[in-house]
């Protein structure tokens, strides 16, 4: 009996929350987007519009945190997976460019969003002599490599030295 009056009520709230009033609820418009987002690693223009505010006029970007954006940090990297970069860099130079490439994709698994083990994979690709692979780990490698301006010089090389094996 108690299980057939709890499912009776529930019934009920049912449909008259089915049969209830629907309004359209307004939203708020005190909160706005912004007109303009920076880049990251660019400098925040200076949002204020008092003409003479001395505040901001003797600073330079770097001394006032309010006006820069949040800019990449190089993340340090865990001891096991800088031995697998460095085992890869060793059999690269080896020449054994498919043994490197295992080794990365083990180091995937530690850290998927370093840019060097997605560069190492692209040389290891490019020296096996698959271009286009080769090319599509290098932007994958920058994609990441915001804080790795060094990372992004060697992916732009290898990209230059895949397309002139293209040619």
């Amino acid at each position: 009996m108690k299980t057939y009056c709890f499912y009776l009520i529930a019934m009920a709230l049912i449909v008259l929350s089915a049969c209830a009033e629907k309004r359209p609820v307004s939203i708020s418009q005190s909160h706005r987007p912004p007109e303009s987002v920076p880049e990251t690693g660019r400098p925040v223009p200076d949002q204020r519009t008092e003409p003479g505010d001395s505040a901001v006029a003797g600073k330079g970007e770097d001394q006032n945190p309010l006006l820069t954006a949040v800019r990449p940090v190089q993340r340090l990297r865990p001891k096991a997976l800088t031995r697998m970069i460095k085992n890869a860099e060793n059999q690269l130079s080896r020449r054994q460019p498919q043994l490197a490439f295992s080794t990365l994709e083990q180091a995937l698994y530690i850290d998927g969003q370093d840019p060097l083990v997605w560069h190492l994979m692209a040389k290891a690709q490019l020296d096996q002599g698959n271009i286009v692979q080769a090319v599509s780990l290098a932007k994958k490698s920058n994609s990441l490599a915001a804080a790795y301006p060094e990372v992004k010089e060697k992916n732009a090389a290898l990209i230059r030295k895949a397309q002139g094996r293209a040619d």
